[in-house]
């Protein structure tokens, strides 16, 4: 009767398992290539914004390119047909970026990216790298994970 019990506790576990960890709409990753203009020589230069979404605590953003090297743990936060990325802390875990500047506050709204009839739309907030506050664009396209489209 013990085994019964046990099989049958564990095959409920099992199939509760995947529900618990199954991929939300906006997991995935998106990149923004941002041209920054013509550089010395007349060569174009970029920085590339890689947000990578893993549920609302599974969010990280890395901006690298031009005179960039920055990493930032977020958090990303359905609402609606938007998806809401606001500041957690630098990779470091510090709210100081590694020239010991505070850019920005921890729960500090970045940015929302929201769902269009054509992709995807970019609502830029506080994000530093990015375009001026309010201003929206096509920016981040999706490259990678499930749901959600791009």
């Amino acid at each position: 009767m013990k085994s019964v019990i046990a099989g049958l506790a564990l095959g409920l576990g099992l199939a509760a398992g995947p529900v618990a960890f199954a991929a939300q709409p906006w997991d995935g990753t998106y990149v923004y290539e941002q041209a920054l203009g013509p550089g010395a020589g007349g060569t174009q230069n970029f920085v590339t914004h890689t947000l990578t979404v893993s549920g609302p605590d599974g969010c990280r953003l890395v901006a690298q390119g031009f005179q960039t090297d920055e990493t930032i743990r977020c958090k990303a936060m359905p609402d609606g047909d938007r998806l809401l990325v606001s500041f957690v802390s630098f990779g470091t875990g510090k709210v100081e970026n590694k020239y010991g500047v505070k850019l920005y506050s921890p729960g500090q709204p970045l940015f929302a990216i929201a769902q269009a009839q054509n992709g995807l739309l970019t609502t830029w907030e506080g994000y530093a790298q990015a375009l001026g506050h309010g201003a929206s664009s096509a920016a981040f396209k999706k490259v990678g994970g499930q749901g959600g489209s791009g």
